[in-house]
């Protein structure tokens, strides 16, 4: 186990260079209030104009669509838009077959009870990929600091413990307060490639609370 590793799993004392090592954990909970949602249209034809324009009039219709709900045009960015050959391999050969056209866009509601009627509504309108959506918090720092707060309240808590039961006296402040930090704020729920066809109702979109956690490692010297 490394050093890191210690850091996170345990505290420490170090009696010959008289060092106390304690780690201290913050968790908050906090409600997400935006949901990116992956979706798009996917065409393929023999002809790629016919395919790319058969796109574009889809596209536009699922734009159009989830304007009428209230989600304005800035919050629908293209996330991805592709055009490939599609090939048969027939006794071992190559046969091209047409083409396909992809695209994708990143949708941000801001109300999570209309994410069920914005899958519904561009499905009707003809999207046909759904990949996923994705659970944020608008103000993931606000909610971090007061886990980081918590975090070191702490470890402030486990070192005056630890100091108490050893019978020896901490020296203020800390030599070093670092902060760990290695786990993200949003939460991603993936479904994978699915037809949007699944939507053609509105189904019911339910949210979980995202925990958001703090960790610091706090060096002491002690006599």
């Amino acid at each position: 186990m490394n050093y890191y590793n210690q850091l996170q799993s345990r505290n420490l004392v170090d009696v010959n260079r008289h060092r106390l090592t304690v780690v201290g954990d913050g968790e908050v909970t906090a409600t997400p209030d935006i949901v990116q949602i992956t979706l798009g249209v996917r065409t393929d034809r023999e002809n790629p104009n016919d395919a790319i324009e058969e796109n574009a009039r889809i596209a536009n219709q699922i734009i159009q669509s989830l304007e009428s709900l209230g989600i304005p045009q800035e919050r629908i960015e293209t996330k991805s838009y592709n055009v490939r050959p599609i090939y048969d391999f027939i006794e071992g050969k190559s046969i091209l077959r047409g083409y396909e056209v992809e695209h994708l866009f990143d949708v941000m509601v801001t109300d999570i009870n209309q994410v069920g009627e914005a899958l519904s509504a561009s499905a009707k309108a003809g999207a046909n990929i759904v990949q996923g959506l994705q659970f944020k918090i608008s103000n993931p720092l606000e909610y971090y600091l007061q886990a980081l707060s918590m975090a070191v309240q702490s470890s402030s808590r486990k070192a005056n413990h630890i100091a108490g039961q050893m019978g020896i006296t901490l020296t203020q402040p800390p030599i070093s307060i670092t902060e760990i930090r290695d786990e993200p704020v949003s939460v991603f729920q993936p479904e994978g490639m699915v037809l949007a066809a699944t939507y053609a109702t509105t189904p019911p979109i339910t949210t979980q609370d995202v925990v958001i956690r703090a960790k610091v490692s706090v060096v002491y010297s002690y006599s």
